[in-house]
């Protein structure tokens, strides 16, 4: 099994430029997310298990109670992400408002972000694998809920043929269409989910970032376990980390990893993902854990320093402090699977 570990903050930075300067705009798009998600029916289950979840939080964040699931210990928003909800996120003016965290201004942009991200992303597919004894070009992929089309347009630039994307964003599938410049992405509805999953014929159905946004996620495991063409499953998910703790103390900074404008209303652990690698009889073939922790530690101090007014002195020595050692703290947490991301590639089992 291949296992991974540590990726350079130096993009991250440069592409999250808005979460450090329009800091302000962000917490009240982050404020209307609370809004509506605490209109929505209590959650009972576990998002992941569907065990019984206790009554009462763990934390309150943003006014917005999360519990831990005391079978699998995923971390549970206290409401259902109904149709409605999703809706309000992801497709509201046909999905303009979430494109927006991922569109980019030129071209030049959008290819910095596909290779700087993407194409790592990509080419840890294809090593893992062969890694595994497969041909890459032997298989076919489809990218589910690819968004902006990065993850299929990086998959096109490492040499892969027989691959598609589709998305519940008709606004995010023609930008992304047309930044790649040909139609590799089409528009699914989002009831559509589960049937797309369990009929589709591609032997490698990649997540990037989507388990988590499902409305059912346990049912589209269930159709992709169902599907006989489907062979392996590689997920990008967020997990339960430090990033969640300097979120609940840092109340006016933008809260990037749960509940901010992408919507995350939970978050795996380590324990999570086993119950589901378990109980849909998946293996691991890959990992890759690395995380965004530290920048965003990074990012809540320098906010909080603009807010009280802090001299371009004081500013300039911390970042000289810094910065040398960002990487080298959030690859220890790495190290520990502690991060606020992992990449595995899952094989069904035979």
């Amino acid at each position: 099994m291949i296992r991974q570990y540590g990726k350079s903050s130096a993009s991250n930075i440069r592409l999250k430029k808005s979460f450090f300067n329009e800091n302000d705009m962000h917490v009240n798009a982050q404020k209307n997310i609370s809004v509506a998600y605490m209109q929505q029916p209590k959650r009972l289950l576990c998002k992941n298990c569907n065990n019984k979840l206790k009554t009462s939080n763990d934390f309150v964040k943003n006014d917005v109670g999360f519990k831990i699931c005391s079978v699998c210990s995923h971390l549970n928003g206290a409401h259902e992400d109904t149709q409605e909800f999703c809706d309000f996120v992801y497709t509201e003016e046909d999905g303009e408002d979430y494109a927006k965290v991922y569109e980019e201004v030129d071209i030049e942009n959008y290819n910095y972000r596909l290779s700087t991200v993407y194409i790592p992303k990509a080419e840890f597919l294809y090593s893992s694998l062969l890694n595994d004894s497969v041909n890459p070009h032997e298989m076919s992929y489809l990218d589910f809920g690819g968004g902006v089309g990065y993850f299929v347009g990086a998959l096109q630039k490492i040499g892969l043929k027989n691959i598609a994307a589709t998305d519940v964003s008709e606004k995010q599938v023609q930008y992304g269409n047309s930044m790649i410049g040909c139609e590799l992405s089409s528009v699914h509805e989002m009831n559509n989910t589960t049937e797309l999953l369990r009929t589709c014929d591609a032997n490698v159905v990649s997540m990037i970032g989507v388990l988590e946004h499902l409305s059912d996620p346990y049912e589209a495991l269930k159709s992709i376990r169902d599907n006989k063409n489907i062979q392996y499953l590689y997920i990008s998910v967020p997990l339960f980390s430090l990033s969640v703790y300097l979120e609940i103390f840092s109340p006016t900074v933008y809260h990037r990893h749960l509940l901010g404008t992408g919507g995350h209303t939970h978050l795996y652990t380590q324990e999570s993902l086993q119950h589901i690698i378990n109980e849909f009889d998946f293996e691991i073939s890959a990992e890759w854990w690395f995380g965004a922790d530290m920048v965003d530690l990074y990012r809540g101090i320098l906010v909080q320093m603009h807010q009280n007014k802090c001299s371009n002195t004081a500013l300039s020595n911390f970042q000289k402090m810094f910065m040398p050692i960002i990487d080298a703290m959030q690859i220890e947490m790495d190290k520990k699977h502690s991060s606020s991301e992992v990449h595995m590639l899952l094989k069904k089992k035979l």
